[in-house]
């Protein structure tokens, strides 16, 4: 029997299934991992087993005792901690008191006496953490920190420990670390379950993984069945449907200033360091592709981009005018125009009053109109509708039209694909074709990879917040599996 043990948990917000019948084991001694795409279920299923999100089926299980309704503060004494995605420490606290505050709160429900201080230092020792034992957390690095909080959660003397990506923000040599960290302690017996994006800490680490995608379990085995497993890659790259085999040829893209210019751009939040150095063109009139597993820092790189984030370093061109740490506004002005990742409409208004919003470079509202009904027919049938009860796929639509309505010079779509069925992905791919093949420069970050490089006329590979290959699609195509899925080519 599994330490612990999730069956036919289901998990609705309102009338979306989030999570719908999942079963996932987590025995002692080994790190279990559970991976999946963007909006794949993975937080949601994670918050169920330690008691912070309600389901509305399934039986959980601690050591054969079932748990499913007790809540968080319950399971945590019965032996499940976690971390958290975000960090979340005292940050005006040492990194000692940040553990011994886990460590007195254990002992006042526990009733254990001991010495917490010979408790904590054993923990600062085991993290390697223990010259930095009277450092204020605020002013650690990132990969410290999240040491910090794992050394926290393990002062609950767990038997199961919930880890949710904690990889993010760390640089390969903390990753690294981290790697090590957690096999010494599954060696002592700690079962441990590990939802993370960062596919090569996963795959060296995990002995058997579970990979939700749309709520649901499509595979469960060791790491080298994972990356092999056809169904798991077509989660994360798309199933080829969007290939360029049949399409007619593009014309060749200008060979004059290009459209766009990033060169050498360092940025991040606050200590939290994300991009290192990334640079390349994008000429005038092509397509390009930016790919890389999550965390990578695309989404970072588009916001630089678009003005949303001011780089500590580098700079960004439009058309040979260097525009680094121009105001988003201003931007969008001037022609660049954003489609942001979760679609970005305003739900409480009707499809034609999002349009209205696009008339504040000054294009007339019936030539907005115009372009968007003429592009997205499903759109004018809508018109009246609010844009919040439309369907994913239209709510995309709309955002498309609404950017395209302002004639950009520059559109950048941030995971068109996100939360919606691969038909209706191949279908807003035919619409970007259809853009690119009026000459438009786009740039676009995309998960189901597949489906991009059928539109694009190059693609770069992203990774740990670096340029790691800039090259064709088809060469690209050859690369996506290390990339994602961390397989030797």
């Amino acid at each position: 029997m599994a330490l612990f043990e999730a069956e036919h948990v289901t998990v609705r917000f309102g009338g979306h299934v989030a999570v719908n019948d999942v079963g996932l084991e987590v025995d002692e001694g080994r790190i279990t991992g559970l991976i999946g795409p963007n909006g794949a279920g993975k937080t949601t299923m994670f918050n169920a087993c330690c008691g912070l999100q309600p389901t509305v089926r399934g039986t959980i299980r601690l050591d054969g005792g079932v748990i499913s309704k007790l809540p968080a503060h319950r399971r945590a004494r019965l032996g499940i901690a976690r971390t958290f995605q975000r960090l979340e420490l005292f940050s005006l606290l040492t990194v000692r008191e940040n553990v011994l505050a886990g460590a007195e709160i254990r002992s006042r429900w526990s009733g254990e006496e001991g010495d917490l201080d010979e408790t904590v230092d054993a923990i600062l020792e085991r993290l390697k953490l223990t010259d930095l034992a009277e450092e204020r957390v605020d002013g650690l690095p990132t990969g410290r920190a999240r040491l910090v909080e794992v050394g926290r959660a393990l002062a609950s003397n767990p038997r199961l420990l919930l880890l949710d990506e904690p990889s993010s923000g760390l640089n390969e040599a903390e990753t690294t670390e981290l790697s090590a960290v957690l096999k010494e302690l599954a060696a002592g017996g700690l079962a441990v379950l590990l939802v993370e994006h960062d596919m090569s800490l996963v795959m060296s680490t995990c002995e058997v993984i579970h990979v939700l995608d749309f709520g649901e379990i499509i595979a469960v085995g060791p790491p080298d069945e994972i990356q092999s497993d056809q169904s798991v890659r077509k989660a994360y790259l798309g199933d080829g449907a969007g290939t360029r085999e049949g399409r007619e040829p593009r014309p060749p893209a200008s060979e004059a200033v290009p459209a766009l210019e990033v060169r050498d751009i360092r940025a991040g939040y606050g200590d939290f360091d994300v991009l290192e150095g990334v640079s390349f063109d994008i000429p005038t009139g092509s397509v390009f592709a930016l790919l890389g597993p999550n965390g990578a820092g695309k989404s970072t790189t588009l916001k630089v981009i678009a003005g949303l984030l001011e780089p500590t370093s580098g700079s960004v061109s439009i058309c040979g005018r260097r525009v680094t740490g121009a105001d988003a506004d201003a931007l969008a002005r001037a022609g660049v125009c954003m489609v942001p990742e979760g679609k970005g409409i305003f739900p409480n208004l009707t499809v034609a009053e999002n349009l209205r919003m696009a008339t504040f470079t000054g294009t007339p509202l019936d030539d907005v109109q115009e372009r968007a009904y003429g592009r997205f027919p499903r759109l004018a049938e809508r018109r009246s509708q609010m844009a919040g009860t439309l369907s994913g796929g239209e709510q995309q639509m709309l955002s498309m039209a609404r950017a395209m309505a302002t004639d950009p010079l520059l559109l950048i779509l941030d995971e068109l694909s996100m939360g919606l069925a691969p038909i209706i992905v191949q279908d807003l791919y035919e619409q970007v074709a259809a853009i690119a093949a009026e000459g438009l420069t786009i740039l676009v970050v995309e998960q189901f990879a597949h489906e991009v490089l059928g539109v694009a006329d190059t693609a770069a590979i992203m990774l740990h917040g670096r340029i790691h290959q800039i090259a064709t699609p088809t060469e690209i195509a050859d690369d996506l599996a290390a990339a994602y899925l961390a397989m030797a080519t």
